[in-house]
């Protein structure tokens, strides 16, 4: 997974460094450019035309499109036109509003071609950098050609999430540890909004390069490949990273066969909490065989004599929870489409409907992430099949756990959502006792315990 990370971050790199290297040919050059110096003297002079306003903008847009705005400034710091005409179009950037920005600070500092890397410019209202280029005639200079840059490109190259599967994101972030793009994961944009101080970004700007696994600026594990790089004098930091629980989820269907054995035998002889149950049936609704229901937050769902059937629990916490009992004749338990057409009318598929419900009526899907999943049977007979169509929703392994006593006669099981839990109640021929889904490993947290030596995700952490 680190090489497919490194291999994005340096496609990504490689294509901001052509598209910086691209415009800034094209800023510097502009002093050779004989039509633009004559609209800067024609400009300077003031009373032009409408047809001279015309012949400008139209030039800008064959030759100097990829800037968002070119400022003509003069010598004392006037911005005597400008292509938008926005909020700084006639003011003076060394003592107006502007005299604060990082640009006002380096026009001051130095009298040279410069680089100023992004911030956040009030006259545009976003994110802007700008290639500043003196222009001077005869020893006199006259002013400069300000080129403002958009940070919509540079979002863009980098939001291009192709190989970076379901939660992958590639994201800059400058010297101040502040974001300079998007992040996938948050509804408005966190462009200079967002600090990201976490390891990979400390070392990064400590050592240069690195890989490792981190807890992001969500708080989730993720595999993380960074790198420090300089452009024009200015040092950022690109990082790829994907989520440490898709990892592990698309490890797993590379080698389930395996591992589904594995994890059922880990939960059969992992020793178990033993509780007594402190339900009243009276404040329960029941949900029989072949039916699934939904309890909201202080309702408990309970269902029992699970034998030959197996259950299935969504839960989003604080929000809703389902409860479906699922027979022996459901897609989950059926291996073939031949065992599908033999049953007939009798097939049922209730993780189908029962996850179609939620998509529609419950929660988008990026809010899928948030759901938790529990299966629970006193045998494996369902447990490959209900993995992969739970799987196939974009779910990970670490929503999911798989509550299994092959040793138990029966089951009977309660949705608390007074709790946001899951309980079960298991009878043998020697006792009942109640198992909580607090106490179980997530799948995701189960496999990384049982792989063995040598394996790719272990060897990865």
């Amino acid at each position: 997974m680190f090489d497919q990370l490194e291999r994005i971050r340096s496609e990504k790199k490689e294509r901001l460094t052509r598209y910086f290297d691209g415009i800034q040919t094209t800023a510097r050059n502009v002093k050779e450019d004989e039509v633009m110096v004559q609209f800067f003297e024609t400009f300077r002079r003031g009373k032009t035309s409408d047809q001279e306003e015309y012949e400008l903008d139209k030039y800008y847009v064959e030759q100097y499109g990829n800037f968002y705005d070119i400022l003509f400034v003069d010598a004392r710091g006037y911005v005597f036109h400008s292509i938008r005409k926005e909020a700084d179009y006639q003011k003076n950037i060394f003592t107006s509003f502007l005299s604060e920005t990082r640009l006002a600070r380096r026009m001051k500092q130095e009298r040279r071609d410069l680089f100023v890397e992004y911030e956040y410019y009030p006259s545009s209202d976003e994110a802007a950098a700008f290639f500043v280029v003196p222009l001077s005639k005869q020893a006199e200079q006259l002013g400069w050609f300000i080129f403002q840059c958009p940070i919509n490109k540079v979002n863009t190259i980098l939001t291009e999430r192709r190989g970076l599967g379901r939660t992958g994101e590639v994201y800059l972030v400058n010297q101040e540890r502040l974001m300079l793009s998007d992040s996938r994961f948050m509804e408005d944009s966190t462009i200079l909004k967002l600090k990201v101080d976490t390891r990979a970004v400390r070392k990064a700007l400590r050592d240069g390069v690195g890989e490792r696994v981190i807890r992001d600026y969500r708080g989730i594990n993720v595999f993380s490949s960074f790198e420090r790089f300089e452009l024009f004098g200015t040092s950022w930091v690109i990082i790829a990273e994907i989520d440490e629980d898709e990892v592990i989820t698309e490890y797993y269907k590379k080698k389930e066969d395996l591992y589904r054995k594995e994890i059922c035998r880990y939960l059969a002889y992992k020793p178990r909490g033993k509780h007594t149950s402190t339900h009243s049936v009276r404040e329960m609704k029941r949900v029989d065989v072949n039916e699934f229901a939904r309890a909201v937050p202080r309702e408990i769902l309970q269902t029992r004599g699970v034998a030959t059937c197996t259950v299935i629990a969504v839960l989003l916490p604080g929000e809703f929870g389902y409860l479906a009992h699922i027979p022996p004749t459901d897609e989950i338990y059926i291996s073939g489409v031949l065992s599908k057409l033999f049953l007939g009318e009798q097939s049922t598929d209730f993780w189908g409907e029962l996850i179609e419900r939620i998509k529609l009526f419950e929660v988008c899907s990026f809010r899928l992430r948030e759901l938790e999943i529990a299966i629970i049977a006193p045998h494996d007979k369902s447990f490959a099949h209900a993995v992969d169509r739970i799987l196939a929703q974009g779910i990970e392994l670490s929503q999911i756990k798989f509550l299994y006593n092959p040793r138990a006669k029966g089951a009977n099981v309660f949705l608390d959502m007074t709790r946001d839990s899951v309980e079960v109640e298991w009878y043998t021929d020697q006792s009942v006792f109640v198992e909580c889904i607090s106490e179980v490993d997530d799948l995701g947290a189960i496999l990384k315990r049982i792989q063995h030596p040598g394996d790719g995700v272990r060897a990865a952490l």
